[in-house]
């Protein structure tokens, strides 16, 4: 049984490394994935995030005096954190998965959810799909705004 496994194994590699890689290539991706990657985080942070935090993300938007705690210093997370970005911290927080003392309740919209919830006519794991690259490419922006 070993040796014919062996050689099915072999006739794969060799069918698949005589096929153009045209044949393996996807064409055109569905227009669900287009629309999340040119969902651009800037432009995600802007519209959902600057009016607490502030456009440059020092943490003086125009709500930020209404809050309960002052806002952080979204530019300095990276700086605060021996000068590593906290990616996983950074998402979790957006998602909603932790809860940040600064929002005193929990004030801050849960974005993963909202982000799950925008398309309701697509099936589940394409909205979850969307909202995680909306996550992704709102935390690669605040990755952007770091300072030294």
């Amino acid at each position: 049984m070993k040796p014919l496994l062996i050689l099915f194994g072999f006739f794969v590699f060799f069918a698949m490394a005589d096929m153009p890689a045209t044949q393996v290539e996807i064409e055109t991706a569905p227009l669900s994935w287009k629309q999340a990657a040119l969902t651009d985080g800037g432009e995600l942070y802007r519209e959902l995030c600057a009016v607490c935090h502030g456009t440059t993300g020092k943490g003086d938007g125009p709500a930020a005096p209404a809050l309960k705690k002052a806002m952080p210093d979204l530019t300095t997370l990276a700086s605060n954190n021996r000068g590593v970005f906290p990616r996983a911290a950074v998402e979790k927080s957006i998602i909603g998965g932790s809860r940040v003392v600064s929002h005193g309740t929990v004030d801050m919209p849960i974005w993963g959810r909202a982000f799950s919830n925008a398309m309701p006519g697509e099936r589940l794991h394409v909205r979850e799909g969307l909202a995680r690259q909306r996550v992704y490419n709102l935390t690669a922006h605040l990755e952007s705004l770091q300072v030294d």
